[in-house]
Parts: C-alpha cells; structure tokens; sequence
C-alpha cells in the first residue's frame, strides 16, 4: 500500500510591514502594529510625513493669518504706537512670527525627541526595558492621530481669512477651548487646547506602544504618560499666565 503523505507546509511568516502601513495600523489595529514597532523599530518615514503635513498645513494658514494685529496689540502694549522705529519694530515682528510657523514643522520632530527621551527614562525608572530609537519610534507613530487632525484642518482653514494667531488650532473643534477666548482666558484657553480629542487619542496610541516595546502592563505606561502630561500641562499653563502678565 503506497502512503500518500500531503505536501508539508511551509513555516508561517508574519506578514512584512512597511512604514505606511504602519501609520494606518496605529489608527486601526494598534495592539499588533506596536508590538511590529517594538520588533523592528524605524522613524525616518513617520517623521518625514510629520513634517510635511505640518509643513503644508503651515503654507496654507500662514496667509490666512491676521499676524499684524496681534502684532500691533503686542506692540500697543508695552508702549510703541507711533513712530519710524514702531513700524520698523512692527514690521520685524510680522515677519518673525509668520516665519516660525514655517520652522515649527521641523522644531516639532526634535519636540517629539526630547518627549521619546523623557518616556524612555520614565518607562526605566518602573522596570522597563525598552530602547530609546523603540520609544522614539512609537512617539512618532503615536502622534499619528494629531497628523489626521492636520489634515482635517487644511480644508476647514482653506474658507478662513483674518484668523488670530492664537485661535488657529480651534477652527477644528475637537477640543473644549473653542469655548472660550485666549485674550480673555488664557489659562483656561491653554488648558482646554489639553484636552484636545487628538491628542488624547495620541496618548493612547503611546501607551499601547511603550507598553509593547518595554514589556510593561498597560498600568505602568499608562502612569509613565499620564504624570509626563500632567507636567506638561503645568508648564504649559505656566506659560500662558507669563504671556498674559506680560499683555497687561
């Protein structure tokens, strides 16, 4: 009796990731696409795509923007209103803010570096033994959701004109801050714009991530990112209350 055997099955592969799908399966499929972050680390891509959302978000506001009465304001306040040396100090005063939102979009990936630094001493300090290009990777994917928050802005900013500067970031409501005034409240402005349905979102993703990467429970990270936020928060809010000293 001849024995027909069947044919032997190659060994399963995981199915290869490339960076694109990686930025789509933290919104969808967060659990296994951190812990493919977590195997295979990278960054290049995620941040090339950060800034250049930022970056032609910032092309297309910048003209929306009515940075000259802000400017005057500022101005008016510490008692320039008349003269050559005015204009002159008004005319640099445009131009420096109108080209720091050009500079942020690269400012923002060294931003995201330092919060990667302070999540990796974080996720040491309780036990974990994650690298720091591992955590920098997931803060980069993690921040995913706040990137889709640039996109859905692009369009809503395309029917706006004479924007405040400082009330550009609520055109999407996706935060409580629209509710009140950052001239009136700045505080409170700066404490909602915390409360930012993205950015929360965000947190969320690096939990999942610095948990996948550092073998610690989700408890841990959870901790890890909470404190780190609430003292951004505070520093946060530290700075709205100089820039509102300084307004009176």
């Amino acid at each position: 009796m001849t024995d027909v055997s069947p044919a032997a099955e190659a060994p399963s592969q995981e199915k290869p990731s490339n960076p694109f799908s990686r930025l789509v399966g933290v919104l969808f499929s967060p659990g296994p696409t951190f812990a493919d972050i977590a195997r295979k680390p990278d960054w290049v891509v995620p941040a090339l795509v950060i800034v250049v959302v930022f970056f032609a978000a910032a092309i297309i506001t910048v003209p929306r923007i009515d940075f000259e009465t802000m400017s005057r304001q500022a101005m008016e306040a510490k008692g320039m209103t008349a003269g050559p040396q005015a204009e002159q100090g008004l005319r640099f005063a445009i131009a420096f803010a109108k080209g720091i939102q050009y500079v942020i979009p690269f400012l923002l990936i060294g931003i995201l570096a330092v919060a990667a630094l302070l999540y990796w001493l974080g996720v040491r300090l309780v036990g974990g033994q994650a690298t720091y290009l591992q955590v920098f990777s997931v803060v980069l994917y993690g921040f995913t959701p706040v990137v889709v928050r640039q996109l859905v802005k692009i369009p809503i900013i395309l029917t706006k004109h004479d924007l405040d500067p400082r009330a550009v970031e609520t055109v999407v409501r996706s935060s409580p801050a629209f509710l009140t005034s950052f001239k009136t409240n700045p505080m409170l402005f700066a404490f909602l714009s915390r409360l930012d349905v993205f950015s929360i979102w965000s947190l969320i993703l690096i939990v999942i991530g610095l948990a996948a990467a550092s073998k610690l429970s989700k408890t841990k990270t959870a901790a890890v990112v909470i404190v780190l936020w609430i003292v951004g928060t505070l520093v946060t809010l530290g700075f709205a209350a100089m820039g509102a000293a300084r307004a009176r």
